[in-house]
């Protein structure tokens, strides 16, 4: 059983995680092998496998560690997830602060914003926020509501990403939250739209 706390451990999944960002910036994901990877690391098979069963287990971990920042942004923003402005701000910075980790990340999934276990988190999410405003009781609703919310959001910051990230990501995060805030005004009564939404 690998011991994820230990140093050693955590040194050796990074320079794995780092050497298969850097075969991916010369090939085609479904063209890197183990031995290449391997190779890269500057590590054994043997020690790969005490690691990691495939690539995309590495890639998983890296989707893992995503989903964990989006929840800890939801978790700890100081209103609920109707606070569109605030919630984007967080992850727009959490995206600027990591840009070419996004960018290698979307390389090996580029689903990982229009589908997956993110847009279902933040789908989640928005669903539990219309449900305790009490507005919208139809189930049916909710999910359309949470779809196309999350869906357009995403899309967003999806085409930066796929643009080179050239213009603003401030002017992205912007337009993601007035575009929310228009999907939700005919939904939600306006004196609750401007309670819960900056």
């Amino acid at each position: 059983m690998t011991n994820h706390s230990d140093l050693r451990v955590i040194k050796t999944r990074q320079t794995i995680r780092a050497a298969l960002i850097s075969l991916m910036s010369e090939q085609e994901l479904s063209d890197i092998t183990i031995t290449s990877l391997c190779a890269r690391a500057r590590i054994n098979r043997k020690t790969f496998y005490r690691h990691y069963r495939s690539i995309s287990d590495v890639i998983t971990e890296f989707e893992n560690e995503l989903l964990s920042d989006f929840s800890e942004i939801l978790k700890t923003s100081n209103t609920s997830i109707f606070d569109i402005g605030s919630v984007l701000g967080e992850i727009s910075a959490l995206i600027s602060g990591s840009r070419e980790y996004f960018v290698k990340l979307l390389a090996m999934n580029p689903e990982l914003f229009s589908g997956g276990r993110v847009k279902a988190m933040l789908r989640r999410a928005i669903e539990i926020a219309l449900r305790e405003l009490g507005t919208i009781q139809d189930e049916q609703t909710l999910h359309m509501l949470s779809e196309y919310t999350v869906s357009g959001v995403l899309s967003l910051y999806a085409a930066w990403f796929d643009e080179g990230c050239t213009g603003s990501l401030d002017a992205v995060t912007e337009t993601a939250r007035r575009l929310a805030v228009s999907g939700l005004n005919g939904f939600v009564p306006g004196d609750r739209l401007r309670e819960i939404i900056n």
